[in-house]
């Protein structure tokens, strides 16, 4: 997907999620000391989001089927997110005896939370769900 052309449709939006979904395996795979290629492809993360999040996820552009598949992706990818979330009884089941220290817990799961972008997924959800309400009053 080129970067200066405009998001016009559903299928802009899978090519640009498409795209995230292959930089955070690349990501995953660079070495520790790839540094400059982790900061290329974090910067092409932003610009990504950034571009979707300029024209609001094309709310204005979407039919209300189009609102309702996107808020389903949505909310599935929110609901995966903390399906994976790490329990307190998580250190009993890996030999940790115990469990994790509460402190900790939240730690990992708050750090989770910011690379998973969790807490603009649930806006983006919360935009496209009173979009698709005011569209069902207007209409």
């Amino acid at each position: 997907m080129s970067d200066d052309r405009p998001i016009t449709n559903i299928a802009d939006l899978d090519d640009i999620r498409r795209e995230l979904i292959v930089l955070a395996e690349q990501l995953d795979s660079l070495p520790e000391d790839a540094f400059e290629e982790r900061l290329t492809a974090k910067m092409r993360q932003t610009e990504l989001r950034d571009a979707v999040h300029k024209i609001g996820l094309a709310g204005d552009i979407l039919s209300a089927d189009q609102l309702e598949r996107q808020i389903a992706t949505l909310r599935s990818r929110i609901e995966a997110h903390y399906a994976n979330r790490i329990s307190h009884s998580s250190g009993a089941q890996t030999g940790l005896g115990g469990g994790l220290d509460p402190k900790i817990l939240h730690w990992m799961n708050r750090a989770m939370d910011a690379t998973g972008d969790i807490d603009r997924l649930k806006e983006e959800l919360r935009r496209l769900e009173n979009k698709l309400a005011a569209m069902r009053r207007s209409g």
